[in-house]
Formats: C-alpha cells, sequence, structure tokens
C-alpha cells in the first residue's frame, strides 16, 4: 500500500527561484571573502572574519523584501 501524501522537501527546495537567490548569496560570499583576503594580503584593510558573512544575509534580505513587495503588489 503506497503512502497518499509523499513529503518531499527537496522538490520543494530546488526551484529555479531558489537556485538564482542560491547563486546569489554564494557569489556575494564569494566576492566578499575574496575582497576580505585581497585587503589582508595588500594590508590596505584589516577584515573582522566573524562579519565576513553579513553582505551574502543583507544581499538575501533584499531578495525577500523585494519578492515580498512584488507579490503584494502584483496585478491579478
Amino acid at each position: 500500500m503506497k503512502p497518499k501524501y509523499k513529503f518531499d522537501p527537496i522538490t520543494k527546495i530546488n526551484t529555479p527561484n531558489n537556485r538564482i537567490i542560491m547563486k546569489t548569496m554564494l557569489l556575494c560570499l564569494f566576492l566578499s571573502v575574496s575582497f576580505a583576503l585581497v585587503s589582508e594580503k595588500t594590508g590596505w584593510l584589516e577584515i573582522d572574519w566573524k562579519l565576513i558573512c553579513i553582505p551574502a544575509l543583507l544581499v538575501l534580505q533584499i531578495i525577500i523584501i523585494g519578492t515580498a513587495l512584488k507579490n503584494r503588489y502584483k496585478k491579478h
């Protein structure tokens, strides 16, 4: 007997919109780390490594707020 309801969280997470968001966050995190490494090697700026993920979180918040506003004011 097969279960009536199948719960598969991977299919809910792996949507095209979520892939774009994840790629954007990874790109932002990569750029933050590379900027921190270059600035530390050259001595141009001292970076606190605890704060390195803040730009990726800010990008995620901007994407979430933008999506929420777009969905709220969408014309039906």
